[in-house]
């Protein structure tokens, strides 16, 4: 059985390094008055099918080295005075609800589909909570996973084009193409960078979470390998990130390193500081020589002042109104997991071009407005407990987790993904087990 468990872990860090690649087998396609409706597409990725493995292998290593006990009414409400237990159950409650809003959803086999991908994200959390994978892997993993974007995303950006291959994943972009994410300046059209993503924001997100993992292995390591590693990966993974032109990683990103300063500075440890100065150092000094070279597109995407970007603004503003108006008129159950979008066709105008349909760009606003107020609550008290843990007796990597979880709900103030993508879960719900699995009996 130890090869068993060898297997699960090395299976579970390959899906996180292909999490990224979008390779999938489209299965449904809708199209709606006249433009394929993104949300309405249901489709197999090829790291579902590799984290289904994982999970079969991970039930059979349950199966065979778990003793099997009667239930116990007793023995089980005792464990849930452990928050760990208590957290626990309050997912698979959430995930239950979750499932339920396939019965009332516009859509069934959409919300059923939907919560599926659900059910396997949040699969990654038990993982983690049974097998003991240490942080430093993970981050190693994650690290070069996004090194292999960013390279892919530079190159992207200064040839301003992005090649499709169906075997991995990877759509057409071109700056001059209907469809894709551009900046508008007055020296013409710019691409922004993709990398495998679906888009340049899901990318920044990406790159933000590396990061962080980055400077959690630079405090770590003692080897000259270990350093260059970490300075490799640094130093293509800022320019990408950069190259998103993603106002909300960089505004999580910033975050972070306001939060993680002050939490180091108090911890009043001169190595560990040194390390981080060295960091923010090459950080600092990449991120200024890139906005030097590239300072117009800088100035349109923080400014804000083209028509391009003006009508980006009123559209989320337009999506805000909209969700607000669903939760009025179905605040207690929601619109039903992934139905928000046919939602606002069906109930607030169905000629719009399927392209126009798309969800609020914050998901708590979206969250609630599929699930309704009592999903919403359980959602948010899963949040709030685990972050009350983490904040209790510190620690480097209680405080690294900590901050990873933090920029997701930063960024999901402004972006939907991690709510309605499945790479986009995966990444929540593992990032949210590594948090649970830090939590200890009181």
């Amino acid at each position: 059985m130890k090869k068993l468990e060898k297997t699960i872990e090395y299976l579970f860090y390959l899906f996180i390094f292909l999490l990224p690649w979008q390779t999938c087998y489209i299965w449904r396609d809708t199209i709606l008055n006249g433009y394929t409706w993104e949300y309405g597409r249901l489709c197999l990725y090829g790291t579902e099918i590799l984290l289904w493995l994982i999970i079969i292998l991970f039930g059979t290593w349950l199966l065979f080295l778990k003793p099997r006990r009667f239930f116990n009414f007793f023995i089980f409400f005792n464990k849930l005075k452990e928050p760990r237990i208590f957290i626990y159950w309050l997912i698979i409650l959430f995930a239950i609800w979750a499932g339920l809003s396939s019965f009332w959803a516009l859509d069934f086999q959409l919300a059923y589909i939907r919560w599926v991908q659900l059910v396997e994200a949040i699969c990654l959390v038990a993982i983690i909570l049974h097998l003991n994978f240490r942080l430093e892997k993970i981050a190693v993993v994650w690290a070069a996973s996004a090194g292999v974007q960013s390279l892919l995303a530079i190159w992207q950006f200064f040839t301003q084009y992005a090649f499709a291959n169906k075997w991995l994943g990877l759509a057409e972009h071109l700056s001059l193409g209907g469809g894709s994410i551009i900046l508008q300046t007055d020296s013409g059209r710019w691409l922004r960078a993709y990398g495998s993503l679906p888009h340049p924001n899901v990318l920044g997100g990406f790159l933000v979470l590396a990061l962080i993992f980055l400077i959690y292995l630079s405090l770590r390591a003692v080897k000259r390998g270990q350093r260059i590693f970490i300075l490799t990966n640094l130093i293509v993974i800022v320019p990408a990130l950069f190259f998103t032109f993603s106002r909300s990683a960089w505004v999580a990103l910033f975050g972070f390193f306001a939060i993680f300063t002050f939490w180091l500075w108090r911890q009043k440890n001169m190595a560990w500081f040194k390390v981080y100065g060295k960091v923010v150092f090459i950080f600092t000094l990449i991120t200024l020589i890139l906005a030097g070279l590239f300072s117009s597109l800088l100035l349109s995407r923080v400014v804000a002042q083209t028509d391009l970007e003006a009508q980006s603004i009123s559209l989320r503003v337009a999506f805000s109104k909209q969700a607000l108006s669903l939760l009025k008129n179905n605040w207690l159950l929601g619109e039903g997991l992934g139905n928000y979008t046919l939602a606002i066709h069906d109930k607030f105008n169905s000629s719009w071009p399927g392209y126009y349909y798309q969800p609020v760009h914050n998901i708590y606003l979206l969250v609630p407005a599929e699930l309704g107020i009592f999903g919403f609550a359980l959602f948010g008290l899963i949040l709030l407990l685990i972050f009350w843990y983490l904040f209790k007796n510190q620690d480097l990597e209680k405080v690294i987790i900590f901050l990873s979880l933090l920029m997701i709900l930063i960024i999901s103030l402004f972006d939907h993904y991690f709510w309605t993508l499945f790479f986009g879960s995966a990444v929540f719900w593992l990032v949210l087990g590594l948090g649970l699995r830090r939590l200890v009996k009181d």
